[in-house]
C-alpha cells in the first residue's frame, strides 16, 4: 500500500496548535511587536514543531513588494556580467531576498519589459546594468515606479543612485604602464564609443600620453568586443606597434593569438595591456597584464544601496558611488627596466 503523502502545514494548522487566530500568527510572523511575548512564544514553538514556511507570495500580497530584487543584464554569457550577479546575488541572500536575473540583450524595449513584468511582481526594486544607455532611455525606466539603481555606468546622484569603476582612471594607468616599460607607439584596440566605457577608457589613454611628448596614441575600433575581433585586428595590422591596450580582455586575448600566428612575441616584440582582468586574462598563451576591477563588488554595493532606498524611505539620500580600478601584472608587458 503507497504511503499517504503528508501535507506542508499551514498557518491554519499553526493556529490550531497554538490556540489563537490566523491574525495572530500572521503578525508574529510580519509585525511581532503588535504580540505579547508569552502568545509569541507559543505561535513560535508551533512554527517550529509544524516545520512551517511561510508563502512569499502571501507576505508580498500583505506587504505590497514580494523579497525578490530584478537584475537585468545586456548578456548573461559574458563573464564579467556573470561576476556582477554572483556579488547581488550574495548581498541579496545576506538581506534575505531573492535575486530574479533577467536578459535584456540590451535592447530598450525588452528592458522596459522586464520592468512591467517586475512591477507586476511587486519586486521591491531593480539593479540595470545598461551597455549603451542614453539619459531619455534611463528616465523612462525610472518611471516604471520602482527603486533603480544603476550598475557599471556613473550618473549624477541627484538623478538617482549608482555603482561604477573610474574607467578614465583606468585607462590611463595601463597605457602609462606602456610607456613606463618603454613603448612610444600604442595603440588602443577599442569598442565603440558610443558604450561610455569605451570612450572612457580612450580619454584615459590619451591623458597617458599627453604627458610623454615623444609618444604616439593610435585607435581601432572593432565592432564587437570579442576574441574573434581581436584576433582579426592583430592579422590585419600593417605596422606593428611598440604596444596594443584593448578596452577589454576578450579582445586582448584575441590579439595575442592573432599577433602569435604572425610569429609576433608577445611581449618582446609588442606588448599588450587588457582591461577588465577576466578570467580568460590567466588562461591565454601569454598572461595577460591587465585592469582589474572590483566586479563583484559593484553587485554588491548596487543592492545594498537599492535595499536602503526601499528601507530608509524619504531618508534615503542618493550616492555615485566610484571604485577605483587597479592594474594587474602579468607576462605580456616587459618589467618596468625593459628587460
Amino acid at each position: 500500500m503507497d504511503a499517504i503523502p503528508v501535507r506542508p502545514a499551514r498557518i491554519q494548522d499553526v493556529a490550531a496548535a497554538a490556540g489563537v487566530s490566523v491574525s495572530t500568527v500572521s503578525n508574529v510572523l510580519n509585525r511581532p511587536e503588535r504580540v505579547n511575548a508569552r502568545t509569541a512564544e507559543r505561535v513560535r514553538d508551533a512554527v517550529a514543531a509544524l516545520d512551517y514556511v511561510p508563502h512569499p507570495g502571501a507576505a508580498g500580497l500583505r506587504t505590497g513588494h514580494s523579497s525578490s530584487i530584478g537584475l537585468v543584464l545586456p548578456d548573461v554569457t559574458n563573464s564579467f556580467y556573470a561576476r556582477i550577479a554572483r556579488g547581488a546575488a550574495d548581498a541579496a541572500y545576506d538581506h534575505g531576498y531573492s535575486l530574479v536575473l533577467c536578459h535584456s540583450g540590451d535592447a530598450p524595449e525588452r528592458e522596459q519589459g522586464y520592468f512591467t513584468m517586475l512591477a507586476q511582481q511587486r519586486a521591491v526594486g531593480v539593479v540595470v546594468v545598461p551597455l549603451s544607455a542614453d539619459p531619455t532611455r534611463l528616465t523612462r525606466l525610472r518611471e516604471r515606479g520602482i527603486p533603480l539603481v544603476l550598475a557599471d555606468r556613473a550618473m549624477p546622484a541627484q538623478d538617482g543612485c549608482s555603482v561604477s569603476v573610474d574607467d578614465i582612471a583606468g585607462g590611463r594607468i595601463a597605457v602609462r604602464h606602456l610607456l613606463e616599460c618603454g613603448a612610444r607607439d600604442v595603440l588602443v584596440v577599442n569598442g565603440e564609443r558610443s558604450i561610455r566605457q569605451c570612450a572612457d577608457r580612450y580619454q584615459g589613454a590619451r591623458q597617458a600620453v599627453r604627458s610623454r611628448r615623444e609618444a604616439r596614441l593610435g585607435q581601432v575600433v572593432a565592432e564587437e568586443m570579442t576574441v574573434g575581433y581581436g584576433r582579426e585586428i592583430a592579422r590585419g595590422l600593417d605596422d606593428l606597434p611598440d604596444a596594443v591596450f584593448c578596452t577589454n580582455d576578450f579582445l586582448a586575448a584575441g590579439l595575442c593569438r592573432g599577433l602569435a600566428e604572425r610569429g609576433v612575441k608577445v611581449p618582446e616584440d609588442v606588448q599588450v595591456v587588457g582591461y577588465g582582468d577576466l578570467d580568460i586574462a590567466s588562461f591565454v598563451g601569454t598572461t595577460l597584464t591587465t585592469v582589474r576591477q572590483p566586479v563583484e563588488e559593484l553587485g554588491r554595493a548596487a543592492v545594498e544601496m537599492l535595499l536602503d532606498e526601499v528601507e530608509a524611505g524619504a531618508e534615503h539620500a542618493h550616492e555615485a558611488r566610484v571604485f577605483a580600478p587597479e592594474l594587474v601584472l602579468r607576462d605580456s608587458t616587459l618589467s618596468l627596466s625593459g628587460d
